[in-house]
C-alpha cells in the first residue's frame, strides 16, 4: 500500500518499483485511486504493470470500498497477479484503507504486506483534511520515505524529520530526492524484533534485519485464525483487557454450543459489539486486530486461549 502527502511523488516511486518488479519477472497488478473522475497517472503505470485498475471518482477509504474488493479479486483471479500495489489518493485516510483491505473476504486472496508512506515538507496553511490524511499516513506506515530533500535547507529539513520520527517510532526512515531509492533495500523483510529507539535509515546505508522471515501478522493488522468455537465467558473477559493502542477489531466466529454465526466489531471509544448474523458465504472464523504499540503476541495467545477445547472421554 502506497500512501502519503499530495504531490509528494507517490506515482514516481510507484514507477520505480514497477520497473524493479518487472525486471524480476513479477506479475504486478496496480489499483490506482485518484480523486478526480478520470485517471491521469493510470496510463503511465499501465506501460509496465500486468494490469492497472483505476478507482477514480472518489477516495478508496470511503466512496470506492466495494470497488476496491472487486478490483483485488479481478487482478488476482482474472489477471493472475502475484503482487498487488494500491496507490491511495492523497485525500484517502490510510487507516480506513487498511481496514478495507483486511476484510476477511479480501484476506482469502491477499495479505497486507507493507504500508509505504511518501512525505515531503509542506506549508503550514495546508487544509485540515490534507493534514489529517498525512498524519494518518505517518502513523500507519512501515516505511517512511521523506522526499524532495534537495528543495529544503538543512535546518528546515532536520526539523521536519524529527517531527515525523516523533509520530512513528516503529517505521524505517528514508531520505530521498526525486523518490530515488534502492527498491531491493526498501523491500527487504521488515524486522520483527522490537526496537528500543527509532531507526533512521540513511539512503544507501547497509542494514541487517533482526529477522530474515516475516511474522505471521502484519505490524499494524494482525489476522488471528480461530481453529474452533469460542468460550463465551472467556471471550467476554478477553474483550475487557483490550489495550488503548488497539484501534480496531473485527471478525466472525461461533460460540461453543451456539449455532449462530457471530459478528464482532470494536472501534474505540465505542463499546465492542457481538451480534448474530447470517451470511450466504461465510469466511473462515478469524479476528482482525488493527493497531500499533501493544504486545501483539500476548493478545493473540490470549484470544486463542478462548477457543473451546474438545473434551475427550
Amino acid at each position: 500500500m502506497l500512501c502519503g502527502s499530495l504531490g509528494a511523488g507517490k506515482t514516481t516511486l510507484l514507477m520505480r518499483l514497477l520497473e524493479h518488479w518487472h525486471a524480476a519477472g513479477r506479475r504486478v497488478g496496480v489499483l490506482m485511486n485518484e480523486a478526480g473522475e478520470i485517471s491521469i497517472d493510470g496510463p503511465r503505470a499501465g506501460t509496465i504493470a500486468e494490469q492497472v485498475l483505476n478507482l477514480a471518482g472518489g477516495c478508496v477509504c470511503c466512496d470506492t470500498k466495494e470497488d476496491l474488493s472487486w478490483g483485488i479479486a479481478q487482478l488476482v483471479r482474472d489477471y493472475g497477479a502475484d503482487l498487488l500495489v494500491l496507490e491511495c489518493s492523497g485525500l484517502a485516510d490510510p487507516s480506513e484503507v487498511v481496514d478495507a483491505v483486511t476484510d476477511l473476504y479480501t484476506a482469502r486472496l491477499t495479505t497486507l504486506e507493507r504500508v509505504i508512506a511518501l512525505l515531503h515538507p509542506v506549508s503550514v496553511d495546508t487544509s485540515p483534511s490534507a493534514a489529517y490524511v498525512t498524519t494518518q499516513a505517518i502513523r500507519c506506515a512501515d516505511e517512511l520515505i521523506l522526499n524532495k530533500r534537495d528543495l529544503y535547507v538543512p535546518g528546515h529539513w532536520e526539523g521536519f524529520k524529527d517531527t515525523i520520527v516523533a509520530q512513528n517510532p516503529h517505521a524505517r526512515l528514508w531520505e530521498t530526492s526525486h523518490a530515488r531509492i534502492d527498491p531491493h533495500a526498501l523491500l527487504m523483510p521488515i524486522p520483527t524484533a522490537a526496537r528500543a529507539v527509532p531507526t533512521n535509515v540513511a539512503f544507501g546505508a547497509p542494514r541487517t534485519p533482526a529477522s530474515a522471515t516475516r511474522a505471521a501478522y502484519h505490524p499494524i493488522a494482525t489476522t488471528v485464525r480461530l481453529p474452533g468455537s469460542l468460550n463465551r465467558q472467556q471471550f467476554l473477559r478477553w474483550i475487557k483487557t483490550l489495550p488503548k493502542e488497539l484501534e480496531r477489531a473485527k471478525g466472525f466466529f461461533r460460540f461453543a454450543g451456539e449455532p449462530e454465526l457471530q459478528e464482532f466489531q470494536y472501534a474505540p471509544p465505542g463499546q465492542a459489539t457481538i451480534a448474530p448474523t447470517t451470511l450466504l458465504d461465510e469466511p473462515a472464523p478469524a479476528l482482525v486486530l488493527i493497531g500499533r504499540g501493544y504486545d501483539v503476541e500476548r493478545y493473540r495467545e490470549a484470544l486463542l486461549a478462548c477457543v473451546e477445547r474438545t473434551k475427550t472421554v
